[in-house]
């Protein structure tokens, strides 16, 4: 794997050495989210955003498909987390393979460079209550400066099951924070007239939902979508990998895995939003 850049490894290894690994956790999710502010002034610019395993990463992919259309998968926590951004495939435009500025400097060289008609990442949504990875005031304050917002929803059940699968130590109890995040990301999508699609829709029936994100966009859907291609990246592996869209998943499919205690904990904290989008 690439190494980030010299300064970066040196800063993080000096604060974890004098004991001030919280500092730094704090200190750079900070200067992540905060520095190089992004503008929607040249109106190229988008952002695709959910709470964790919810089809963010295979959305930003299929969008990516598209001939007009580039997607970073989660540069600003690749970068946080390992120095540099993977960049592999818009080699001709910045020329390089891996990218070791901050990422909002990509972006901006991006905007500034590419021929295609939108740029744009896929990042996770981290409300106040996740301490130093909260960043939910990053993507508002982007949309309040007229970058263009996609969001993804998904029945919290079904996300709840998924995260459980991916970490058995959370079966058991749904903490405070997951339906804190999942209801700040809906109110907010409701509030602020934030264009969004559903997960369900998406795996469901993809080419229209596809379409209709094209539409939002201005531009015309392409057959290459259905089907992303290889990437490196942060996100979901499977979806980083490509290929097409399982359709046959199950929307109930959370029953086989939560508890009693769990659906009622979670349809109890996001019940009116559940309601709404018309998952109870």
């Amino acid at each position: 794997m690439p190494k980030g850049s010299i300064s970066y490894r040196a800063l993080r290894r000096l604060l974890g050495t004098i004991g001030l690994s919280k500092a730094w956790r704090y200190l750079s999710s900070y200067y992540l989210w905060n520095a190089f502010p992004l503008s929607g002034k040249s109106q190229r610019l988008f952002q695709v955003v959910g709470v964790p395993r919810s089809g963010t990463t295979l959305l930003s992919s299929l969008l990516d498909a598209h001939s007009e259309i580039i997607c970073l998968s989660e540069p600003f926590h690749q970068w946080k987390y390992d120095g540099f951004v993977y960049t592999e495939e818009i080699y001709d435009i910045t020329g390089y393979t891996v990218w070791k500025k901050h990422p909002a400097l990509l972006l901006r060289n991006l905007v500034q460079k590419s021929e295609k008609r939108w740029v744009g990442f896929k990042e996770i949504y981290y409300s106040k209550s996740h301490g130093h990875w909260s960043n939910h005031h990053f993507f508002k304050r982007n949309h309040l400066q007229g970058v263009l917002t996609i969001a993804i929803i998904r029945d919290p059940r079904e996300v709840w099951k998924s995260l459980i699968l991916r970490h058995p130590e959370k079966q058991g109890k749904v903490t405070a924070r997951f339906i804190e995040s999942w209801n700040d990301l809906v109110q907010w999508i409701f509030q602020s007239n934030v264009f969004y699609v559903k997960y369900e829709d998406l795996i469901d029936d993809p080419a229209n939902t596809l379409t209709k994100i094209c539409n939002y966009l201005d531009l015309k859907f392409e057959d290459t979508m259905l089907c992303a291609k290889s990437r490196k990246g942060r996100g979901d592996l499977n979806a980083l990998k490509g290929g097409g869209i399982h359709t046959n998943k199950s929307k109930t499919e959370y029953q086989n895995f939560l508890s009693k205690n769990e659906i009622l904990s979670i349809e109890s904290g996001c019940g009116h939003f559940m309601q709404f989008l018309s998952y109870v």
